[in-house]
């Protein structure tokens, strides 16, 4: 380097060694970043790096020598980023490249500023230029830092999903393994039901089979005891079923003779009314015939029973009386629209009535409470019919005593005992009833009640002139049985059976002739023109006998 000049001497222009101007002197001897050392150039960078590469090259060596003679290791870039070498190497490579920058800017700062044209401004807008450049960088690692993280969130979302998604395939595989058991244990179950019913039906037969076996065995062995035994039991169930056959026919005849007790009666009349009416006038005195047309009076409506009966069984329209709660018959009180006759008029009144628990309680409650009052039992004419056994001295001593306030009551009584039939039930017993002797005791009286009486050709008035089949007519009527007055029909009506079954009241008949039979060998019939109704014997005569 040539020595500086004094101040004073002066450098003669276009020599070589001279230094004309102090800018040439101070640009000379400044001292860069690069001639410092705090920067390198880029040649010294890469050298450095090519001395990094092989001291690499020559470690992996020596790592691949001791792991068995391997090739030297290469390691990718990523790796030897990943090393504290490389991140080193690339801080001073950067380190190196800003003070390049920077160095370069002073060069050409100072370059310029030799010329004139550049200023102090103009470093500093160069500085600028190398921060924005590090900023640049810093963003673009930043923006590449963010979209890794965004990478890093889509990879934990996509990974959740992928977890949710795998969970519900395996929720979905469960199901199906619990469905798949579920129908393996029916098919098991099914199975074994199966298998017990064969078991069942093996153990059963092999029973079956053992029985047969057994039955054989005792058959061959004791055939003629069995035979004997067969016979006897043969014997025993042939008596029991005629024994049983007799029976059930004797039930059937006196239960249909029970429902003919009460065929000639208004379809509503049932058999527990009469009954109930029988064991009343042996109890208290009250003769049946009277208690049975009341029912019809009073009740009847066409071929039903009114209102008052079906919903309370109130069968003679009695009134509520405080007296009357305390009754074992009776179920309370309803009110009713009824109509009474007062002073020769109809007037429609409200009022209550009795609600008895049945129609036989109602019947037992008129004779055991009612007419036990002494309104009634002081009333002469009902002493008289109690004692008498007689309805129509029943029906007038009940209006005498004010039971009824319609003038034509004792009349309406005595037309429903004439057409019914009702005044036959007043010398009948229950016992009568109920094993089917009513009716024919009840036509044999009527039949002895004629005797006398003149025979005439067709004649139909009892007392004053009948014929064969109008005698007939008249008893049974009496028993509430409605007949034809000619003879055969009389005869194709009924039941033909030999006379030697015939019971009292049984018709005797032979073409052309009728009359009615009393028991033993005896009959009452009216005989022909000229002579009167009279008591016979020979039933042989008749050809057969007919029941109703």
């Amino acid at each position: 380097m040539d020595l500086l000049p004094n101040s004073g001497s002066t450098a003669r222009p276009g020599a070589a060694n001279a230094v004309s101007e102090p800018s040439d002197v101070a640009s000379t001897s400044r001292t860069d970043a690069v001639t410092s050392g705090i920067a390198r150039t880029q040649d010294a960078i890469a050298e450095s790096t090519d001395e990094q590469r092989r001291y690499a090259s020559l470690k992996g060596g020596k790592r691949s020598e001791a792991g068995g003679g391997r090739t030297p290791a290469q390691p990718s870039r990523k790796a030897s980023q990943d090393r504290p070498e490389g991140r080193r190497a690339r801080r001073r490579a950067a380190s190196a490249q800003v003070a390049v920058l920077l160095g370069r800017a002073t060069d050409e700062a100072a370059g310029r500023d030799d010329e004139g044209d550049l200023g102090s401004d103009s470093i500093e807008g160069l500085r600028r230029e190398a921060e924005n450049a590090a900023s640049a960088k810093r963003a673009a690692a930043a923006r590449k830092a963010r979209a890794g993280s965004s990478a890093k969130i889509g990879a934990d979302r996509a990974f959740r999903k992928e977890g949710a998604a795998e969970k519900v395939r395996r929720a979905g595989r469960a199901k199906n393994r619990i469905q798949s058991r579920r129908t393996w244990l029916k098919a098991r179950r099914a199975q074994e039901a199966r298998a017990a019913a064969n078991a069942a039906g093996a153990k059963a037969a092999a029973e079956g089979g053992a029985r047969k076996a057994i039955a054989t065995a005792v058959s061959s062995a004791a055939a003629p005891l069995a035979g004997a035994l067969a016979a006897v039991v043969f014997v025993v169930i042939a008596a029991l079923l005629v024994s049983q056959l007799v029976s059930s026919l004797f039930g059937f005849w006196e239960n249909e003779e029970a429902k003919k007790a009460v065929e000639g009666l208004p379809p509503y009349v049932t058999t527990e009314m009469v009954e109930a009416a029988l064991e009343c006038q042996e109890q208290y005195g009250h003769p049946a015939g009277c208690t049975l047309a009341q029912i019809i009076v009073e009740s009847g409506q066409g071929d039903h029973l009114s209102g008052l009966v079906t919903q309370d069984n109130n069968l003679f329209g009695i009134k509520w009386a405080s007296s009357f709660a305390y009754c074992p018959e009776v179920a309370g009180k309803h009110s009713w629209s009824t109509k009474e006759e007062y002073g020769g008029q109809t007037v429609s009144i409200m009022a209550d009535f009795t609600k008895f628990k049945s129609m036989r309680d109602c019947i037992v409650f008129r004779s055991r409470v009612l007419l036990q009052n002494q309104r009634y039992a002081g009333n002469a004419l009902i002493q008289q019919a109690i004692a008498e056994k007689s309805s129509d001295k029943m029906a007038e001593g009940l209006k005498d005593a004010g039971y009824a306030t319609s003038s034509s009551y004792v009349d309406s009584l005595k037309q429903a005992m004439d057409a019914y039939g009702l005044r036959r039930f007043d010398g009948m017993s229950l016992e009568d009833f109920r094993n089917g002797t009513a009716n024919g005791n009840a036509i044999v009286a009527a039949a002895e009640s004629q005797l006398g009486v003149p025979y005439v050709w067709g004649g139909s008035t009892p007392g004053k002139g009948l014929d064969c089949s109008g005698l007939v007519q008249y008893c049974y009527a009496q028993a509430g049985i409605s007949l034809p007055h000619y003879s055969e029909d009389q005869a194709s009506g009924g039941t033909k059976i030999p006379i030697s079954q015939a019971r009292p009241g049984d018709i005797l008949w032979r073409p052309g002739h009728v009359a009615i039979y009393v028991g033993g060998d005896e009959y009452i019939h009216e005989p022909h023109t000229g002579d009167v109704c009279r008591r016979a014997t020979g039933v042989s005569y008749f050809t057969c006998a007919i029941r109703y």
